[in-house]
């Protein structure tokens, strides 16, 4: 794919910041392969811009390569340490230039003076030029200990920074063109919204012929890239293969992950931090509960929770005699795997399109005992108050019927903090027409997959 898609917020964010005009130091980071340095390049484009991508090298490599960016790979007056450098930049900022540094971690592990030399430029140099200093790192790890942190010599120096984070469904949607709804949906349910990934599916093959391949042939890239993506970002990766296994297989209390993972529940509490720290897992307690002993841990990357159930967890059921026989086994798995996705995508289009800026879930017991759940809750002041749209999603073939309704209002009324409520129902397959009737008339918001791709009209 040659056009450059998506990521629409974090350019409009970079020009909004680049119109200041002034000195701006901005640290972006984010998980590896999400796209930061497309990003990047995207905007630098027709920009003055030294493009700099460090390497990993233990020895003078990168300030080499550093200084030829710099100063060009004809410079006469041999290697410049970095006062010299950065006064060359500085010289040549009196009009706005971007410099970017990538791959920021590896700079630094290499040379560990550049964070107090680019402290001292930040402090006493920076200010009285129109420098657009990026920092870029994959190392999430080192990129808030050491650019972020409070220890680090850049603490309180940034004036801007970015968290890239993998796409919603929305815009990985437009990687995949030609596509229908259910095939964007279980795509992204796949591989989430890292366009790297999404490329791959981009053509007309069946999706879950290329996710039979993809993930089950020896030796391809995605056969091994979460447990690749915990390698070069944690210690002792083997546990925290052990703590997202666990979470894949359901567990999502911590006792319950410590038991299934075999690690004492102190030790895997660090781990899953560790793990929420990367984005690849959250913590979600029930919205508007004063007590937060009943949070739960789930797998938010969609990429890891397809891999650690459908690969590892599931893989002896899935995986066929022939790349045939896994793609039809994956199909006929899908719809049940993909109901948290679904719901994840519907607190999305709520954030998005319904005008609810907050979403959260809530579970608890009911007046008989029962437990009871509320997929998704989007939150808004309104009037003076707090209004609440609460939803039930369903990815199933069978069309919702009233009885959703009426549970999903029933369950409504044990969750308290809302001034006004009202209901939306989401569903792959629609609904029935008694439900079409009723949610006209009682102004419930019906939503299927294919309104949620802009195919057609919302109704409600």
């Amino acid at each position: 794919m040659d056009r450059f898609v998506g990521r629409k917020n974090e350019l409009g964010l970079l020009e909004q910041w680049y119109a200041s005009d002034r000195f701006e130091f901005v640290a972006i980071y984010g998980r590896r392969r999400v796209g930061k340095t497309a990003i990047i390049k995207q905007f630098t484009k027709g920009k003055r811009t030294v493009f700099f991508t460090a390497v990993r090298s233990k020895g003078g490599l990168n300030m080499r390569l550093f200084n030829e960016a710099v100063m060009g790979a004809a410079a006469d007056d041999g290697i410049l340490y970095f006062d010299k450098l950065f006064k060359a930049i500085a010289d040549d900022a009196s009009e706005r230039l971007v410099l970017v540094i990538d791959e920021f971690p590896y700079f630094a592990e290499s040379d560990e003076d550049i964070l107090s030399a680019l402290q001292i430029f930040i402090d006493h140099t920076a200010p009285g030029t129109k420098l657009f200093l990026i920092l870029c790192g994959s190392s999430m790890s080192f990129m808030k200990r050491q650019v972020l942190g409070y220890q680090s010599p850049l603490y309180g120096r940034r004036t801007r920074e970015m968290h890239v984070r993998p796409m919603g469904f929305m815009e990985s949607a437009e990687f995949l063109p030609g596509r229908d709804s259910y095939e964007r949906a279980c795509v992204y349910g796949a591989v989430g919204g890292v366009p790297m990934y999404l490329e791959r599916f981009s053509g007309k093959e069946d999706v879950f012929s290329i996710m039979a391949r993809e993930f089950f042939t020896d030796g391809s890239v995605m056969s091994s890239e979460p447990e690749s993506l915990i390698l070069q970002e944690l210690l002792d990766p083997k546990k925290y293969n052990d703590v997202v296994t666990a979470m894949a297989s359901g567990s999502s209390r911590l006792s319950d992950i410590s038991d299934r993972s075999g690690i004492a529940a102190p030790e895997a509490s660090k781990r899953l931090e560790d793990l929420i720290d990367l984005g690849y897992v959250e913590r979600v307690s029930p919205m508007n509960e004063k007590s937060d002993k009943r949070g739960r841990y789930h797998l938010s990357d969609n990429l890891f929770r397809f891999f650690y159930r459908m690969v590892i967890g599931q893989g002896q059921s899935v995986s066929g005699a022939s790349l045939e026989d896994t793609s039809r086994n994956l199909e006929s798995k899908f719809p049940d795997y993909m109901g948290r996705v679904f719901e994840g995508m519907c607190a999305e289009y709520v954030r998005e399109r319904l005008g609810y800026p907050m979403t959260g879930k809530w579970w608890g017991s009911t007046s008989k005992g029962v437990t009871a759940e509320i997929d998704v809750i989007g939150t808004v002041g309104r009037g003076g108050g707090v209004e609440g749209l609460f939803a039930e999603c369903k990815f199933t073939k069978r069309k919702v019927d009233t009885d959703v309704l009426e549970e999903l209002r029933g369950n409504a009324g044990y969750v308290k903090g809302f001034d006004a409520k009202r209901y939306a129902l989401f569903s792959r397959s629609g609904f029935t027409d008694r439900l079409e009737e009723r949610g006209e008339a009682e102004g419930v918001a019906l939503i299927t997959l294919d309104m949620m791709y802009g195919a057609e009209e919302r109704r409600g």
